[in-house]
């Protein structure tokens, strides 16, 4: 089985994918941790290159912070090519964690392909992207097999936990939204992850795992 933990950065996806995966090793399952990082190999190269050529793009965040900016505007320039680089970049990690899954792992996806869709959505600045290119609609068809539990905080928990994040205001609201309208088209269960301990979070993901198997 594979299981992914997605959304935006400050929920919690590795504290919880860590806990997760000791709870279930403690109780003999074979487990495997995967983090699939975005920017991704191919697409960090190209974006270190476009760097050194035309310098680092800066913002000033929500929490004031002055941060490394990731959605430049050549990347929306680029616009569908980008989106191209970027799936060429992941398509190791779908082609690994599915290997994982065949020898056997239970595989935990600390971010996968929910969180693809999103920073690519936003990076060449089109919402749609997602279910308007053979791309984006391969990626929701594959991802929409796939046990995924979103977890999701408030903005003000968000920028408590991640002060130096590297979107702006407006950057931040359209990622949210990508994210809680792709974990519903996908089918993803929605867990909030905030104002409770993650031992409470896991108790949840496991009665999720429970009805999911049960219904295969």
């Amino acid at each position: 089985m594979i299981l992914v933990l997605t959304g935006v950065d400050g929920s919690g996806k590795t504290t919880i994918a860590k806990e997760l995966t000791k709870h279930l090793i403690a109780r003999g399952y074979k487990v495997r941790l995967v983090w699939v990082k975005s920017l991704h190999t191919l697409a960090f190269l190209i974006y270190i290159f476009y760097r050194r050529i035309w310098g680092t793009e800066y913002i000033i965040n929500p929490t004031g912070r002055i941060v490394e900016h990731y959605c430049t505007e050549w990347m929306k320039k680029l616009k569908t090519l980008w989106a191209f680089i970027e799936f060429i970049s992941v398509t190791p990690w779908i082609i690994i964690v599915h290997l994982y899954n065949l020898m056997g792992y239970l595989v935990i996806c600390d971010r996968f392909l929910t969180d693809f869709l999103t920073t690519v959505a936003l990076r060449i600045k089109d919402a749609l992207w997602p279910w308007k290119s053979i791309i984006g609609k391969l990626i929701i068809k594959i991802q929409s097999k796939i046990p995924t539990i979103h977890l999701h905080i408030s903005l003000l928990t968000l920028l408590s936990r991640k002060p130096n994040i590297e979107y702006t205001l407006n950057e931040l609201l359209h990622l949210t939204t990508l994210y809680h309208l792709i974990a519903k088209y996908t089918n993803a269960q929605e867990t909030p992850n905030e104002n409770k301990p993650p031992k409470t979070v896991i108790q949840n993901i496991m009665r999720y795992l429970l009805i999911h198997c049960e219904q295969q």
